[in-house]
């Protein structure tokens, strides 16, 4: 695989980006503010804080296994056990992650076009994640410049909300009666879903040129544009709004509000901006989930390479792009079946999604400890400080799952039964 092309470090720091800001930072500018008001920039920078030392581990892993990924993080410092339930962990959650994405561009597109609102969303759906299979099973140098093509759809309606919030802020929004923290708690596993992405140089590690220098600064990189984009959007939104965010309905209601407060006067023109701004949106979901697809496949093809999922051989095959097509296949009836289960419902899919990162850093963090405890390196703290972390905002993601509910995770925990199942009969195998 010399002659393979390879990742250069801007390419990975924009597919983590370019998956970061899928759509997360847009669904969550009403649900976060109508919650907490002008407190969710705070929550964003404090949840930033609480996840910048898993990133740090993170990176430090990369560093120390330069083209690693999960499964060599938790199989190198524990045992194989780990590093399997990382990597199927992370790879059946992420899934979710790209399946709302989806989702959430189909109806931005219904509402914008009028005939495909008479086609079943679902029927969409399986459309394009059939032709972002179909993508992803050519050369990683096209996938790389898909991701160039979608970052610029992100940049149009971020820098619509920061221009609108310097021009119009008003101080009076920064009130403690818009301070509401018995809010905070709930949208916590919807900032988590966020922030995920950083990973993803992680998964394709092996394919980013100098991965032990570039792998560790594209998960840092990326991870502070992210953050700072995020906390200084939510707070400009809220500072123009104010309490006006409680008379919208759904988050496609977000920009026409801003909207309202730019060109009060002009509807036409509000229209046109809503319409261009929404597809903008819609674009810059649909290459969050592009870039998920695009890297996750390789975290199925880490576990056939070590022979512990169901028909390994055929798993770890490759295309003449080099490119596991039966990993990428799979990623498509996952993806699907989600959709099947949850009918593209976006909270049980990103409560999904927070779980499966969350609990892949965990496992990350806790082998950073676990070397350290055992004197193969120095960040016992770092470690520490990480597994704890990740803990703490896992016992929250899933404290808020079953209090909404909690039926479709039930079918998350199905897939995790199913792959611990695969690797305890093919562990048998391998030792018989």
């Amino acid at each position: 695989m010399s002659s393979e092309y390879k990742l250069s470090l801007p390419a990975a720091i924009l597919i983590n980006i370019n998956i970061m800001l899928g759509s997360g930072i847009f669904m969550n500018l009403l649900q976060l503010s109508k919650a907490t008001g002008v407190l969710s920039a705070f929550v964003y920078a404090v949840i930033g804080l609480l996840m910048f030392p898993i990133v740090l581990a993170i990176a430090k892993l990369l560093q120390k296994y330069p083209g690693g990924s999960f499964y060599t993080f938790g199989s190198q410092e524990i045992n194989s056990f780990f590093g399997f339930l990382a990597t199927w962990i992370y790879f059946v959650g992420k899934l979710a992650s790209a399946t709302v994405l989806i989702h959430f561009f189909t109806l931005i597109v219904q509402s914008l076009i009028p005939a495909l609102a008479v086609v079943n969303t679902l029927v969409i759906d399986v459309i394009i994640i059939s032709l972002f299979s179909y993508l992803n099973m050519q050369n990683l140098k096209l996938g790389s410049i898909v991701q160039y093509a979608f970052i610029v759809f992100k940049a149009i309606p971020i820098l619509f909300i920061i221009l609108s919030g310097i021009f119009l802020l008003n101080p009076g929004n920064l009130s403690s009666e818009f301070m509401v923290w018995q809010g905070v708690l709930p949208i916590i596993p919807f900032v988590v879903f966020a922030f995920a992405g950083f990973e993803a140089a992680a998964s394709l590690s092996r394919h980013i040129k100098n991965p032990d220098r570039n792998a560790p600064l594209a998960v840092l990189v990326s991870f502070g544009i992210v953050v700072f984009i995020c906390v200084l959007s939510n707070f400009l939104f809220f500072m123009v709004l104010g309490d006006e965010v409680q008379n919208a309905g759904s988050y496609f209601e977000a920009f026409p509000l801003l909207l309202n407060k730019v060109f009060p006067a002009q509807e036409f023109l509000r229209l046109k901006i809503t319409a261009l701004l929404q597809l903008a949106i819609g674009c810059s979901a649909l290459g969050g989930a592009y870039g998920i697809l695009f890297s996750n496949s390789w975290n199925l093809y880490a576990l056939a390479e070590n022979n512990h999922i169901f028909w390994a051989p055929t798993f770890s095959k490759l295309n003449s792009f080099n490119i596991p097509i039966f990993c990428v296949l799979s990623e498509t009836f996952i993806c699907l079946f989600y959709l099947l289960i949850t009918q593209g419902n976006n909270v049980p899919l990103q409560q999904i999604a927070a779980f499966g990162n969350l609990s892949a850093f965990m496992i990350s963090a806790l082998s950073l400890f676990w070397s350290s405890v055992h004197k193969r390196s120095n960040y016992f703290w770092l470690g520490l400080i990480a597994t704890i972390n990740c803990c703490g905002l896992l016992i929250i993601c899933i404290r808020q799952t079953f209090i909404s509910g909690g039926v479709h995770f039930l079918i998350f925990l199905s897939l995790l039964a199913m792959g611990i199942l695969m690797f305890v009969y093919n562990n048998k195998n391998l030792k018989a």
